[in-house]
């Protein structure tokens, strides 16, 4: 009888054997599965051409620092993160897209102390991602807001001995162009540049702001408020004089474009792989070159 338990105990320790080895080899199908079903693809990120004055280059390093974001349809499929970081691998299926920025809105108006930064973005067309295959995508990103610059002519620091200024109170930012953060120009030569303050866009590619004029002399004060439109993609240029012999401001707009001057390429070699969510156009105006003089006459 015991020989009959002990073939009998044999046979069942075979069947377990036997059951956990179909289990460990069914394992792997799902995520073989899975796999079959993935993606990738390839990113691109390319700027518009220099045409005009001062231009920025997207660095390697400041492209990784791009914020992506990855849509299906209308829906975010994956959340932004940085450039860097990215998942190339996506799920087999149409009408992804993928929108670029270097920096958020937020960022480009609180940044370097209020006075902002230049922000890029770009969407990509729609596109396809096929099981086992790479697709290419191409982000072309340009300058989606705008600036603000002043220069001020000798003749005002002649004249305004007390101090001059002019300033920009929008919500919680106060930016002030003085003698430190402004421009100066002598006998029509800048001898120093001036800072540039940067504002967001409406959906039409404009923002009107008003900024104000102070200056004190030993017999007047000036004080003015003054509304401007800024354009996107451009820097708006303004060049403060003084006519002594009409008591006003002359105040001379120069409009210049600031777009990104090389293309950047952006491929897997590039792309520190990690299994977070990561997720990535704007067309600019032409050129052009408004100079209009504002006589303030202010009269105290």
């Amino acid at each position: 009888m015991s020989k009959y338990l002990f073939i009998f105990s044999c046979l069942i320790f075979l069947a377990s054997c036997a059951e956990k080895e179909m289990d460990m080899s069914l394992g792997p199908v799902a995520p073989a599965e899975e796999e079959e079903q993935m993606g990738s693809f390839e990113l691109t990120l390319t700027g518009d051409r220099k045409t005009r004055a001062t231009t920025t280059t997207i660095s390697k390093e400041q492209a990784d620092n791009f914020l992506i974001t990855i849509y299906k349809g209308s829906d975010v499929y994956r959340e932004t993160a940085l450039l860097k970081n990215m998942n190339t691998r996506l799920s087999a299926g149409y009408g992804y897209s993928i929108f670029a920025e270097s920096c958020s809105e937020s960022t480009a108006e609180s940044s370097e102390d209020g006075w902002g930064e230049r922000r890029y973005a770009g969407l990509s067309a729609p596109f396809a991602v096929k099981a086992g295959q790479t697709t290419p995508v191409s982000i072309n990103c340009s300058v989606a807001n705008a600036g603000i610059a002043f220069l001020f002519d000798k003749t005002v620091s002649t004249y305004f001995t007390g101090g001059y200024q002019v300033s920009i109170k929008e919500g919680s930012r106060n930016i002030v162009f003085d003698r430190y953060t402004g421009g100066l120009t002598s006998d029509n030569v800048i001898t120093q540049e001036s800072q540039v303050a940067y504002f967001n866009v409406g959906e039409d590619g404009r923002r009107t702001i008003t900024y104000n004029i102070h200056a004190v002399s030993p017999r007047k004060t000036l004080d003015r408020d003054i509304e401007i439109t800024l354009t996107k993609a451009a820097i708006e240029r303004l060049t403060v004089s003084y006519e002594m012999s009409t008591f006003s401001f002359n105040i001379t707009i120069d409009e210049e474009e600031l777009l990104i001057e090389d293309d950047l390429y952006i491929t897997d070699d590039d792309i520190k792989m990690d299994q977070g969510d990561t997720d990535m156009g704007s067309n600019h105006d032409g050129y052009s070159e408004d100079n209009t003089n504002i006589d303030i006459n202010i009269y105290d």
